[in-house]
């Protein structure tokens, strides 16, 4: 009986152990794969930070310049020549990263922002070609040229002002103290469209 029960008590501990010691590595296992999942969260996270903060950069670079272009319409100065530099790479650049790992919010309101950032760089463009076809001809502006500058003119500011008003949004959502600074908005969120 000894040797039964001391084979009994070894195939037992043996059994035991081996199973003790798939339950310690599955552990062990489980533990690793949090940690990574963990570690990739935060790289992630800096991530999307970084890219944000880039990505809101560029946003009120792009808001000072619709601010700077309605003051050009808005004065005697020949809007023809008007120099804007509206910045849309960081953006193009980021953007199927940043779609990936940013909130549903921050990709509305930014895709939002852009693309009427490059409506109105196309409609500047449409507007510059025009003037330059009505120079060219050298004929007198009729009302019908006039009524298409006008309308191309009235197109440009509202388009500008859309982009200014979606940047405030943006950067009051989005942005931190020193963004909200360069634009002159100096409460968090109460003053959108003092600016």
């Amino acid at each position: 009986m000894d040797l039964v029960t001391n084979l009994v008590v070894e195939l037992t501990a043996g059994l035991v152990g081996v199973f003790a010691g798939a339950i310690l590595a599955l552990w062990a296992d489980r533990q690793a794969r949090a940690r990574r999942a963990a570690d990739a969260e935060a790289e992630l996270q800096e991530h999307l930070a970084q890219s944000r903060k880039l990505v809101i950069s560029s946003v009120v670079k792009n808001t000072s310049e619709a601010k700077r272009l309605r003051a050009a319409l808005a004065s005697n100065d020949d809007p023809y020549l008007f120099q804007v530099g509206f910045e849309l790479a960081v953006w193009e650049a980021t953007q199927a990263q940043f779609v990936q790992i940013a909130s549903l919010d921050e990709r509305v309101l930014l895709t939002r922002f852009f693309d009427q950032v490059r409506r109105l760089t196309k409609l500047i463009d449409f507007h510059r070609q025009v003037r330059a076809e009505l120079e060219i001809r050298q004929i007198g502006l009729d009302t019908g040229d006039r009524a298409l500058l006008d309308d191309l003119l009235s197109r440009l500011r509202s388009v500008a002002d859309e982009i200014r008003i979606d940047g405030l949004v943006v950067v009051s959502d989005l942005g931190d103290p020193m963004h909200r600074r360069l634009l002159g908005m100096h409460e968090p969120a109460a003053s959108i469209t003092a600016a």
